[in-house]
């Protein structure tokens, strides 16, 4: 009889595979953190397994994979989205001058609790809103807080966005704040130290990280000498350890790393936004294979338009990521294949763009494609990583039990989420959390919080200002 560490037996198995293989009353088997069979029961032959997940009534998909998203952004939420106030402002000067290693530690288990409710087993983090790599210390913490959650975590650390030099703060553990200024060299020289580290697996088992400089392809506040030397830098240092590139782009960024920057583009890079550009850059990404992360909930959107039909069309591969989780954004990366199909059949004035495959694709096996992950993750295969995601369907906005496609592009949400497995590992079962403490968690983030705001004092982007009701829009004029 064959014994295994894992089955998932019943619900409907949405594979991703290949052959986008859908099976009924389906069954999945894991052994030492792979998947070893999916198919129909009958198929499988005799079995034992240490554990059995009961997915009937449920629909079990690979792991679900959010391609973009930020550290930091858990403790902040809509902190300073004021008329009067700046949301990266107010972020920046948490993330560079009031954090500390347990503001970064409490947020990173909170994210990772809240990713994990949602079904995400792999997920993008910027380290801020732009990256803080001054020091070792916010990284080692966020990577020891999502160690406790259990799900695999990519960290984006690199160069930040001029101007430089910048003022960082340390925090002791008597509250005494120490001022110092960092440069852009010295964001360069800890990038290099942090990826090595991650490289050699230094930050825990499913901890790894990207060379994630702010933005690609941005000559501004740089001149063209500094930016080509730090461009340089980074695409080295991801070549040397065999990392993706993930950074912002927008509106000629492309463009201009395609003249200056050629080797900083191709399918080790995903880019993600990608607002406000050309059709000659969607086709200078489609020629180099560079892939992208979509924010469909982002506020970039709003400032300029993402062209993903076009991108798609065009043979680029598009992940949909949160770009979670503030200021107004979770990491519920299911509900992005609804925002997705709305905004875009609006744009387009065309009901027929975004279908639900594609849109499933988006969140699976592109997903895993734009970050270099394909051969491991993405789709229900025998050999990849046993990592997936149970959706309870036997809820009324799930019924009818028929086109179950449709039903995870069109009605389901992160909260429908109920099972999730990691590498074979059950961190959630029915909904319960098998390894973690939820309520320590919340508490330990609440607290951390509430100490931000107080030494921080930022209290006064907590009000609600005086024109927050009964109109159709802010007006900084009226916030005085």
């Amino acid at each position: 009889m064959r014994r295994v560490d894992l089955a998932v037996v019943g619900g409907t198995v949405i594979t991703m595979d290949p052959d986008r293989r859908i099976v009924e009353d389906g069954l999945i088997l894991a052994e030492n953190g792979n998947i070893s069979y999916v198919g129909s029961r009958e198929g499988a032959g005799e079995f034992e397994a240490q554990k059995t997940l009961d997915a009937r009534g449920h629909l079990v998909l690979p792991g679900l994979i959010d391609a973009h998203g930020h550290a930091g952004h858990s403790l902040v939420k809509a902190m300073g989205d004021r008329p009067d106030g700046n949301w990266l402002r107010v972020a920046e000067e948490v993330y560079f001058r009031n954090s500390t290693e347990d503001f970064w530690w409490a947020e990173a288990r909170v994210a990772g609790l809240e990713r994990l409710r949602f079904g995400v087993t792999t997920g993008y983090s910027m380290m801020g809103n732009i990256p803080r790599v001054d020091d070792l210390w916010p990284t080692l913490n966020h990577a020891r807080g999502m160690g406790e959650i259990g799900i695999r975590d990519v960290m984006g650390v690199g160069p930040g966005l001029p101007p430089w030099p910048k003022t960082v703060a340390n925090w002791d553990s008597s509250g005494n704040r120490t001022l110092r200024e960092t440069d852009a060299d010295e964001a360069m020289e800890m990038t290099r130290e942090i990826c090595r580290r991650a490289a050699r697996g230094e930050f825990g088992e499913r901890v790894t990280a990207h060379v994630s400089p702010s933005r690609i392809g941005d000559p501004d506040g740089l001149g063209a000498g500094e930016l080509r030397r730090q461009t340089e830098a980074f695409v080295a240092l991801a070549r040397e350890l065999g990392m993706m590139i993930n950074a912002h782009a927008y509106k000629n960024n492309i463009s201009y790393a395609y003249e200056h920057h050629r080797d900083a583009l191709g399918p080790g890079t995903v880019l993600a936004h990608c607002t406000g550009i050309t059709p000659e850059e969607v086709q200078l990404l489609a020629e180099t294979d560079t892939r992208v992360a979509h924010c469909p909930s982002a506020r970039s959107v709003v400032r300029g338009w993402c062209p993903t039909v076009d991108l798609i069309e065009a043979g680029v591969t598009v992940a949909l990521a949160t770009d979670g989780t503030g200021p107004d954004r979770t990491f519920d990366v299911i509900k992005e294949m609804r925002v997705a199909a709305i905004i875009h059949r609006i744009h387009e004035g065309d009901d027929r763009v975004m279908p639900p495959g594609k849109l499933l694709e988006m969140i699976t096996i592109d997903a895993a494609r734009a970050m270099g992950l394909e051969d491991r993750r993405g789709s229900l295969e025998e050999g990849k990583d046993a990592d997936i995601t149970l959706v309870n369907a036997r809820q009324a906005h799930q019924y009818p039990q028929a086109m179950p496609v449709h039903r995870m592009a069109y009605t389901a949400s992160g909260q429908d989420v109920s099972g999730v497995v990691v590498g074979g590992r059950v961190l959630m079962e029915g909904g319960k959390l098998l390894e973690i403490d939820e309520a320590d968690i919340l508490d330990t983030a609440q607290s951390e919080f509430e100490a931000m705001v107080a030494r921080s004092g930022l209290g006064k982007e907590l009000e609600i200002p005086p024109q927050f009701w009964g109109r159709a829009r802010f007006r900084e004029e009226e916030s005085l």
